[in-house]
């Protein structure tokens, strides 16, 4: 049986300030305090003074959306994997002011080029139907650019002369509309989970699988390796000779006395109950040994898999100590890959940072115990001038109240069920099998943004159970901006998934009357 005492200096004065002022013409404080600090214990071992690093390197050439099928080629200096896997769709569902804003710019290049007599020409050509205010005033460029690629002629009132001018024209608007926003097929996007699911894959055989991505922050930690690795298309990095040099993180213990220390982490002031093992851990672990960690730094490409073949380090005293794994037998390795069988270490190629832009659509998922029913409410959607519109602001306009209708006296209306709002729409449970406990939800109704309308659409689409907890979900769709490595920006349409709001009311009631 251990046991613990604490120990806790005593002052026959009232004041502890004598003890902690370290005055100079007492030598023998000084010398206790130092000793305390260890700095009297002598080792049989030298400080680090240079590291030999080797390691082996395969990068990752495949990218798979979805969970199944084959990788397809992938090149890392491309576009950020951020934006291969999200982006959404732009061209399926254009807005008016995409329309307007890209026809605008073909004007501008015809009027550039002296070709600004056919703006009529186009504008009767592609007209912007649905709005008397664009009649005949504004180009549709999402149907002109759909001509374009197509290699379709061009309006009968360009002249022959001019042909070859207006396609030029035609052929440099079309690459600033392609460059402009990314736009993709949405394959990763999995419907009946609304997260995306995407796997890497490189040439040793590994495959590292992201099954559910959906906050957008891509890291090593997002990834489970799977198969069995060879030594196929793996090149040598090494033998690399650096300087060690010491971890600093916030918070850590001074190594010496008179060393200030940082004051914005105070691990000594951690509040723990006996159970919190976890923080005990961690907060002793800084304050006893974080002194004792060094960083090699090695210089790896971007996007690829690593193993470190060999780490030895030499000390002041001449020895070489060969560093192995910290846990021969694989039960603990600090950043290493899930499934991993080699400690591989995956340098993802994920963006440092990006911009996020308002959420053009809003999707709230929560279950409603009071009507006994799951539902997934419509928040907001994409406007016709691409800005979000709110759907209970929206409901209400333009809505005269009616007066009740008249009755007898004594008699009191009796009404079925209420009426939910117009975008909240019904989670029906299923079971696929009368056996199997686990359900699944039918999404009833017409919704009208692009996350739902594929659950009402497709007869054999359902969401997982799972995937509507007690504290709900929220899908939101924005546009996400960011700088690649080649120095390249990148615009794309996106999706995340996070926690939502608890749980709702419909005001959906049965049975009910009108006093």
């Amino acid at each position: 049986m251990s046991t613990w005492q604490r120990l806790e200096p005593s002052s026959r004065d009232r004041e502890l300030s004598p003890g902690l002022e370290a005055r100079l013409h007492d030598p023998l404080w000084l010398l206790g305090r130092q000793w305390q600090f260890g700095e009297f214990a002598a080792g049989a071992t030298g400080s680090a003074i240079t590291t030999e690093v080797t390691a082996s390197v395969a990068p990752l050439t495949g990218l798979r959306h979805g969970r199944t099928g084959a990788p397809q080629p992938y090149a890392v200096n491309g576009a950020p994997l951020e934006a291969l896997v999200e982006a959404d769709d732009v061209h399926a569902a254009p807005t008016r002011r995409s329309r307007v804003r890209a026809g605008q710019h073909f004007e501008r290049l015809l009027t550039a080029r002296s070709l600004a007599k056919y703006v009529t020409t186009f504008r009767t050509a592609y007209p912007l139907g649905g709005d008397s205010a664009f009649a005949g005033r504004a180009i549709d460029g999402v149907a002109l650019a759909a001509d374009v690629r197509a290699n379709r002629p061009l309006p009968a009132g360009v002249t022959t002369a001019d042909k070859a001018a207006v396609t030029t024209v035609a052929q440099t608007w079309l690459a600033w509309v392609n460059g402009l926003v990314m736009s993709g097929a949405l394959a990763g996007w999995q419907h009946d989970r609304l997260e995306y699911a995407f796997a890497t894959a490189a040439p040793d055989g590994i495959t590292l699988e992201a099954d559910e991505y959906t906050d957008g922050r891509l890291d090593w930690h997002s990834f489970t390796a799977k198969g069995t690795p060879t030594t196929t298309g793996r090149t040598t990095v090494g033998p690399v000779t650096v300087v060690p040099s010491a971890v600093t993180f916030p918070g850590m213990p001074a190594s010496r006395l008179w060393e200030f220390e940082d004051s914005r982490v105070h691990f000594g002031a951690v509040e723990a109950e006996a159970t919190d093992l976890g923080r005990m851990l961690l907060s002793g672990f800084a304050l006893v040994y974080g002194a004792d960690w060094m960083v090699v730094p090695l210089e790896l490409p971007l996007g690829s898999v690593a193993r470190i073949n060999k780490l030895d380090v030499r000390d002041t005293f001449g020895k070489v100590t060969t560093v192995g794994p910290t846990d021969p037998t694989g039960s603990w390795n600090m950043f290493g890959l899930t499934g991993a069988t080699d400690r591989a270490l995956l340098l993802a190629p994920a963006l440092a940072q990006s911009l996020q832009g308002r959420d053009v659509e809003e999707v709230l998922l929560l279950r409603d115990e009071t009507a006994n029913l799951a539902w997934a409410v419509e928040r907001s959607l994409e406007g016709p001038d691409g800005r979000p519109q709110d759907q209970a602001q929206r409901a209400h306009e333009g809505v005269e109240p009616t007066p009740p209708p008249a009755r007898p006296d004594r008699v009191l209306p009796y009404r079925l069920r209420t009426d939910p709002p117009p975008y909240w729409f019904p989670l029906l449970p299923q079971r696929a099998v009368p056996t199997n406990p686990s359900m699944s939800f039918k999404l009833a109704g017409a919704p009208s943004g692009r996350v739902l309308a594929p659950l009402a659409s497709d007869p054999n689409l359902r969401l997982r159970e799972d995937e509507v907890p007690r504290e709900g979900a929220r899908v939101t769709r924005a546009y996400q901006l960011a700088r690649w490595i080649d120095g390249g920006t990148y615009l794309w349409l996106g999706r995340r998934k996070g926690v939502g709001r608890g749980e709702g009311s419909s005001g959906l009631h049965f049975d009910t009357t009108d006093a």
